[in-house]
């Protein structure tokens, strides 16, 4: 029961494990570390249709968690799975280093999307998201956005958006001093015109006093060669 509960809870934050060896870590104990941090409050940026919200809220049930999506379609898809919970508050705006408004660059496959736009080699890689429209959104810090809220320690962030994690970082500067463990989407190769890469995102959260500890779950890698494209990247203090 155990090893499923924990299988069911990765798959909602969109993982797949797969067991090589008995050496290694057991479905059970892969996500110990995180539970023993006990998280407090989570705020979930680039949630899309909510998965990994749901992921977080049953691995830390306790948490208050916020969660940003910008996607209309999306967002009430999310609203919908998550409506039962009345700790999670849900924000369908786009947050970045300003307040205003602006077109998002709507992939055709939804966790694509971004306010940058997309650089042809991710067309290229994965022509699944190659499609492309404009929507209208509503952008705002994270500062601004949660400037009267009281948060409950520690705090987790997740920060999902496409290459612009380091407007993100900017617009929440206040909120980010307070916070324990970012798990942050990093690419090595610019899959977003003017993107920052891993070592952008190393700086700028090094130099905010995070230290970077590994990968979430193993690189995503490019189906032409094997090479690394993106990680998910784990940083605490």
């Amino acid at each position: 029961m155990i090893k499923k509960v924990a299988k069911n809870i990765l798959a909602l934050l969109g993982l797949k494990v797969t067991f090589i060896d008995k050496r290694q870590v057991s479905e059970a104990n892969r996500l110990k570390w995180l539970r023993d941090l006990n998280i407090r409050t989570v705020i979930d940026i680039g949630a899309n249709k909510g998965n990994a919200t749901l992921g977080f809220k049953e691995l830390f049930p306790e948490a208050e968690i916020y969660a940003f999506e910008p996607l209309p379609e999306c967002f009430a898809i999310a609203q919908a799975k998550l409506r039962k919970f009345s700790d999670v508050h849900l924000f369908n705006i786009a947050l970045s280093d300003q307040k205003g408004s602006t077109n998002i660059h709507r992939s055709s496959y939804s966790g694509a999307s971004s306010l940058l736009p997309m650089a042809q080699i991710h067309k290229d890689l994965f022509p699944v998201t190659a499609g492309e429209r404009l929507v209208p959104i509503s952008t705002d810090t994270l500062d601004n956005v949660l400037d009267s809220e009281t948060f409950k320690s520690p705090i987790l962030m997740k920060l999902d958006v496409q290459g612009f994690e380091d407007k993100v970082i900017a617009g929440g500067e206040s909120v980010l001093r307070q916070v324990k463990i970012i798990i942050v989407e990093t690419s090595f190769k610019e899959l977003y015109v003017g993107q920052p890469l891993f070592g952008d995102i190393y700086k700028l959260l090094t130099d905010r006093g995070f230290s970077y500890i590994g990968a979430w779950d193993p690189d995503f890698r490019s189906p032409e060669d094997g090479a690394s494209v993106q990680q998910d990247a784990v940083f605490i203090r």
